[in-house]
């Protein structure tokens, strides 16, 4: 008998554990959704900026240092999901009138455990920001200042871009 009322509890509880269960509904990486949306979505550059660890430096237009040319900096940038694919297309400005679009496509992926951003398969970048409305990654650097044959000045810093959507 008392067999029997140990299976009676145990079936009971069973029966109470499946009737509570609810239904789990898995969604693709949210993290990711926000760089590509549901199939894709366009970024295009708002700023480049060295920023400088010495905060009395301040900041300066990275473009500048890096000799990134003003008809590159409005390519606008779109992160396709399917495939992790990333596509470069001009913007208003054309280098080069003859190109066509898309200039080049490459990977991308997102590590979300130390916020990095690979594009291309290079070193990540730092990713600083990701929103609905706000992309903001970069890399560190050490800008070099040579002041005769064997001196010079170090300033490390981040180099920074800032990304808005396309609408």
């Amino acid at each position: 008998m008392k067999i029997a009322h140990n299976t009676y509890w145990i079936i009971i509880s069973m029966a109470l554990l499946l009737a509570c269960k609810e239904n789990v509904e898995i969604n693709p990486a949210t993290y990711s959704k926000l760089l590509t949306g549901e199939e894709s979505k366009s970024w295009q550059q708002v700023s480049f900026t060295y920023i400088f660890e010495d905060e009395e430096q301040g900041e300066i237009d990275a473009n500048q240092i890096y000799g990134i040319n003003p008809c590159e900096q409005d390519d606008i940038y779109t992160f396709i999901r399917e495939g992790k694919q990333l596509q470069v297309s001009n913007g208003d400005q054309k280098c080069d009138p003859d190109a066509e679009d898309p200039l080049f496509r490459t990977g991308w992926d997102i590590i979300n455990a130390n916020a990095s951003l690979f594009i291309g398969g290079g070193d990540p970048y730092l990713l600083a920001v990701l929103t609905e409305d706000s992309l903001v990654y970069g890399f560190r650097d050490t800008l070099v200042l040579p002041i005769n044959d064997k001196t010079f000045w170090e300033f490390p810093g981040v180099a920074q871009w800032v990304y808005k959507p396309v609408n």
